[in-house]
């Protein structure tokens, strides 16, 4: 019997199921691969996954395919897309399917590492807000007799931890937190957390950098290809770099803005990039 995460890595090319497996299994993960989109759906009807990587661009089924074929079949696996190149469609497309994350497939070894780790404790995070909600239901019910149908009100998504460390590595002194305020946003670099108007804002890690990032430069315009080295760490194309931050900011203006459509915080330079102004 083993504990083990179960994860599904799905991808036409041998040579990144072979070297995503690697990577994977020595970070203590259980692994399995897949070679097509078909393969996959498959796999998913059989057993069940904890996790899945999939790639967008496969000869027969493509990965948005899938996705879907996951979701109508009601699994509740954290999907992470890889991409060779960014996509705003797929990326936009995604969001109503509930992608945690979009990742490059030349991206650090140490950076799927990283995502993985952070999707699945968001995973782990819901699993136990859902088994507090039935735990808590089935008492209120048994203590009613059974005669008062409970509803437990709309729970919020978890707050994601903090991306920890590829494992193993070596015990560190925790850092002294800190803590940046512009206005009435407040950044808790150390924890990951954020508060706009005093209200807690549930943030993803990217989501998290990416805010920091425009943060620190509040008032300054930060270009595509600079969001992306701040808060991913590698370097890109203009147009994969734009396509790639998109969604990232769709997303964070629907949590921090009062009308997403029309963002006061959150402010585009066509073409070119962000500015918050606060």
């Amino acid at each position: 019997m083993t504990n083990q995460p179960r994860v599904l890595v799905v991808d036409d090319e041998q040579n990144i199921r072979l070297t995503l497996n690697a990577l994977l299994s020595r970070a203590g993960y259980s692994v399995t691969t897949a070679a097509s989109g078909e393969e996959a759906v498959a796999l998913f009807e059989r057993e069940p996954f904890d996790l899945m990587l999939v790639d967008l661009q496969m000869p027969g089924m493509k990965g948005m395919e899938v996705v879907t074929k996951v979701r109508e079949a009601g699994h509740d696996a954290i999907i992470i897309v890889l991409t060779g190149h960014g996509s705003l469609d797929s990326a936009i497309e995604g969001i109503r399917f509930g992608i945690f994350d979009y990742l490059l497939k030349t991206s650090d070894p140490n950076q799927i590492l990283a995502r993985v780790a952070a999707g699945l404790e968001e995973r782990a995070a819901r699993r136990r807000q859902s088994d507090l909600l039935d735990t808590i239901g089935a008492a209120v019910q048994e203590l009613t007799g059974g005669k008062v149908a409970v509803t437990a009100p709309p729970v919020a998504p978890a707050q994601p931890a903090a991306t920890p460390p590829p494992p193993p590595q070596p015990a560190q002194a925790e850092p002294a937190g800190r803590t940046l305020t512009i206005g009435p946003l407040t950044l808790d670099t150390w924890h990951q957390t954020a508060t706009l108007n005093g209200r807690s804002l549930n943030l993803t890690p990217t989501e998290f950098r990416l805010l920091l990032c425009l943060a620190e430069h509040a008032g300054q315009m930060l270009s595509y290809t600079q969001l992306v080295r701040c808060a991913q760490g590698y370097d890109t194309t203009d147009l994969e770099a734009g396509e790639l931050i998109k969604p990232h900011i769709h997303h964070l203006r629907q949590k921090i803005e009062p009308e997403p459509s029309a963002p006061r915080y959150l402010l585009n330079v066509r073409g070119k990039g962000y500015i918050l102004q606060i």
